[in-house]
């Protein structure tokens, strides 16, 4: 079976055996996959935690110690590991770069200088990163990866290996571009037409505008087409050629899913900014990885990487939503393989699932959180909650999925273009006072059929058409295999006289000045279902 026609990405979801895939993730820390002992200790803390699929480093050191010379024991054990959990694995391609730098190369790759040349900076120095104009480096690479694709078709049961990130965070720091030997030959040259092809799609930003006031004439140099924004506009070109070449050499031999990942930028100009925070990006090439798969340079990677099924961003800080949405609308596919582990991430996890349609999310160094980590549980809580979502998606892939966060200035929210639905964290706060965010998503299955999952906020049924709504019945649900069990149904006082039904915050107590005892340990999954009257 052609694999990608099993996994393969349907209207920006990833699909496993026909159905609607949800990739409730966590990324291991950078050694988490380094050694058995670590697989062991990882994968059994995502087992315990509840995320369904693993994003594991495969660092090509691991796997080429001497020059052709594979071993594939590390890549075993994690396999191995994944299928005692019964959970899914994207290896982590930390090839030629990762953030930016060589460090995972094989060490007969790091003293040989003279066959795999450094990106120099303008000073004349070099770092510790290999240029993407070495073809020698190029070539080694791909084989490798070519040899690490093959041996997961070996090991392929159409289950484990979800999809496979190729480098990562790829970009020149510490300057706007490589002035090393080779890459001054190839910077005099004219612009390849493939980028020049690309121009026409370029989207609005710092390229486009610089393109508009230059021109582009097929025998311009760099400068002469993209002006100022010429350095990282090379960068782009190389970085993304080398990673086709790369990524076709893999793809030769396991035809799965490939993407890249992005450290991305803070442009103030169209990240907005929060804080100081936003900034944490970086604003100017070499302060962020100059010629990475950017929403600036996204033109030119799809141009000369079409090898690749998407670009995905690793979101930290700046305006996550407004980001996220920006790759989305690159290639219809948004999968956030880096983000925050705490409480703020988790309200990030909800939005990209519930309002942006994310194939999936994926916490950073979550396999090394304490269960005294004050955000422990509320991480653990949003990995069964969002695996709740994703079973929902399963059975019901047609449905309306609108996912919020409610804060003190946005305390109520109207979902679905009808309006139909009303979320509400103030609502709440006289029986349950808490100083946590409203989280949560509304999947609408059918006109009068919902599941509300999330915490911190109460939900009601709002009158439309000039009829009268209420809820019909209303459940308390957990997964149980390919089915929901019903811990318990809802009414009377629990769902406010058939008005509203709420969702105590993790770990809630009850008011003081509320004298009857309510129920503060909801499973934070409801399938409720609605009449006109």
């Amino acid at each position: 079976m052609n694999s990608l026609l099993h996994r393969r990405f349907e209207h920006g979801r990833l699909m496993l055996h026909g159905r609607p895939y949800l990739i409730v993730g966590g990324e291991l820390h950078n050694s988490g996959s380094s050694t058995r002992a670590a697989i062991t200790e990882s994968l059994d803390a995502a087992a315990l935690m509840g995320v369904n699929t693993v994003l594991a480093p495969v660092a090509w050191e691991s796997i080429e110690p001497e020059e052709g010379v594979f071993d594939f024991s590390i890549v075993d054990a994690l396999i191995g590991a994944a299928r005692t959990h019964s959970l899914h694995v994207i290896p982590l391609w930390f090839g030629t770069w990762k953030n930016g730098m060589s460090n995972y190369v094989p060490g007969w790759v790091k003293r040989d200088a003279a066959r795999f040349p450094r990106i120099h900076t303008s000073a004349g120095t070099p770092i510790e990163a290999i240029s993407p104009f070495s073809r020698s480096a190029c070539e080694a690479d791909a084989r490798a990866f070519a040899a690490l694709m093959r041996h997961l078709k070996e090991l392929d049961d159409g289950e484990t290996v979800l999809m496979l990130q190729v480098e990562n965070e790829v970009g020149v720091l510490g300057d706007s571009r490589d002035r090393s030997r080779l890459a001054e030959e190839k910077w005099a040259d004219p612009v390849p037409a493939a980028v020049l092809d690309a121009l026409g799609r370029l989207d609005e930003g710092r390229l486009l505008g610089a393109v508009r006031r230059t021109g582009t004439a097929r025998d311009s140099n760099w400068e002469g087409v993209f002006s100022e924004e010429a350095d990282e506009a090379f960068m782009a070109a190389a970085y993304a050629s080398y990673i086709d070449e790369v990524a076709r050499a893999g793809r030769a031999e396991f035809d799965i899913p490939l993407y890249v990942n992005a450290w991305v930028d803070a442009n103030a100009q169209s990240d907005g900014g929060e804080a100081g925070f936003a900034l944490a990006g970086g604003v100017r090439p070499g302060e962020y990885p100059s010629g990475g798969p950017l929403r600036h340079t996204a033109s030119i990677w799809r141009a000369l990487a079409p090898t690749l099924d998407f670009l995905a961003p690793d979101l930290y800080f700046g305006t996550f939503d407004a980001i996220a949405s920006e790759y989305a609308a690159i290639d219809g596919i948004l999968f956030i393989p880096e983000m925050q582990c705490n409480r703020t991430g988790v309200e990030q996890m909800f939005r990209a699932v519930g309002e942006l349609g994310a194939a999936g999310v994926a916490p950073f160094a979550f396999d090394i959180m304490a269960k005294d980590d004050p955000h422990y549980s509320d991480v653990t809580d949003a990995f069964r909650l969002l695996s709740a979502a994703g079973k929902v998606l399963e059975q019901y892939p047609d449905a309306e999925m609108r996912g919020f966060t409610l804060t003190g200035d946005k305390s109520t929210k109207r979902l679905f273009g009808d309006g139909a639905v009303e979320v509400s964290s103030s609502h709440l706060a006289e029986t349950f006072p808490s100083e946590r965010n409203g989280v949560g998503l509304v999947a609408r299955v059918r006109q009068d059929l919902f599941y509300v999952i999330g915490r911190g906020f109460a939900v009601r049924t709002v009158d439309a058409g000039g009829s009268r709504t209420g809820w019909l019945a209303v459940e308390e649900v957990e997964p149980e295999g390919d089915d929901w069990r019903v811990r318990r149904r809802l009414n009377g006082d629990e769902v406010g006289g058939g008005q509203w039904i709420r969702l105590p915050a993790l770990d809630q107590t009850q008011s003081e000045l509320f004298p009857i005892r309510q129920n503060t340990r909801l499973s934070g999954i409801l399938r409720a279902s609605t009449y006109r009257f």
